[in-house]
């Protein structure tokens, strides 16, 4: 034998329910579209710190360089000062051969590195 239940008291649980679980939903559909509008605002903050991250760290490469620009031509002009005269000083005796041709070596490499450097800085 199957109970019966009285519609009237049915349709009053049913209702209950109902509106009981729909309070529910809606507060709980407020506060989840807050902590996504939330969520997705703080993600764009983040993408937008980063931005200004990359920027700062370009920045401080820029302002290094615009340092480094006028040491380069310096020290290009007097590497190939040096360069013509075969030595850095003409007042004294020259070295040995062999010292000259490494120092030479030394100032030649240094010399493209300071090229290189003064190449990157422009481009």
């Amino acid at each position: 034998m199957q109970p019966h239940m009285n519609p009237t008291v049915a349709k009053s649980a049913g209702v209950f329910g109902w509106t009981y679980n729909r309070a529910n939903y809606k507060y709980d559909q407020g506060l989840r579209w807050q902590r996504y509008t939330t969520g997705r605002k703080m993600a764009i903050a983040q993408v937008g710190m980063f931005r200004q991250d990359v920027s700062d760290l370009a920045s401080v490469a820029m302002v290094k360089l615009r340092t480094y620009g006028p040491l380069l031509g310096l020290v290009q002009t007097v590497c190939v000062t040096v360069f013509v005269e075969g030595r850095s000083g003409l007042k004294f005796p020259g070295p040995p051969v062999f010292i000259s041709g490494v120092y030479l070596q030394c100032l030649g490499i240094g010399f493209s590195f300071a090229t290189l450097a003064s190449w990157l800085r422009f481009h």
